[in-house]
């Protein structure tokens, strides 16, 4: 576990996690930034009237990631049924063409007349029709495909950023908390007649 020094609002806290230093010192300067951003907008707030403005914020902030990241999770499932669909479709058209070549063949051997020579040159060009659906085929698979994984590096960076900021939010509990106590006990030196049990 590391344990850092870190510097919110002018107040140093011990910060503890399964993270790497360079992540938490990452997170309390998202906190930091944020928490001076609402009292610079606000300067009547008190610190910990701030410290839940903050934590409100980054929660809303975490919220809207969870549905952007369901909702490219869902493209995702969406994308890997098109996929799927696709390369059916592509086996198919393959066997197709497969059928259509032999059956060429078939044709090609047994020539012996006009006829013949017609309807072997209808197959061909429908052959070719098939070879050109193929290709047409091919190419949006590779289109959905290269989609699919951007898709994917995208939903990997969403996830990063929603697990940083739920260890931000419970940062910023873990603060509240703290802060609480702390102007408890700042009301109590003020005020002895008030008692923190």
């Amino acid at each position: 576990m590391n344990i850092i020094n870190v510097n919110i609002n002018g107040m140093e806290y011990n910060l503890r996690g399964e993270e790497s230093e360079e992540y938490l010192h990452k997170v309390a300067r998202y906190v930091d930034k944020k928490l001076k951003a609402i009292i610079e907008g606000n300067s009547k707030l008190s610190v910990a009237s701030a410290a839940v403005l903050t934590a409100l914020n980054v929660a809303d902030e975490m919220f809207k990631y969870d549905i952007a990241y369901e909702e490219v999770v869902e493209r995702m499932d969406k994308l890997s049924e098109n996929e799927k669909s696709l390369k059916e479709e592509l086996n198919t058209l393959r066997k197709q063409l497969e059928y259509l070549e032999d059956y060429n063949s078939e044709l090609q051997t047994k020539l012996n007349n006009e006829t013949e020579i017609d309807a072997i040159k209808a197959k061909e060009i429908e052959v070719k029709k098939m070879d050109k659906e193929l290709q047409l085929t091919q190419e949006s698979a590779k289109e959905y495909l290269a989609e699919a994984k951007a898709l994917r590096t995208e939903n990997k960076e969403l996830k990063f950023q929603l697990q940083s900021y739920k260890y931000k939010t419970m940062d910023l509990q873990n603060k509240l908390i703290e802060k609480g106590i702390d102007l408890a006990k700042e009301k109590k030196m003020k005020n002895p007649l008030i008692s923190l049990e």
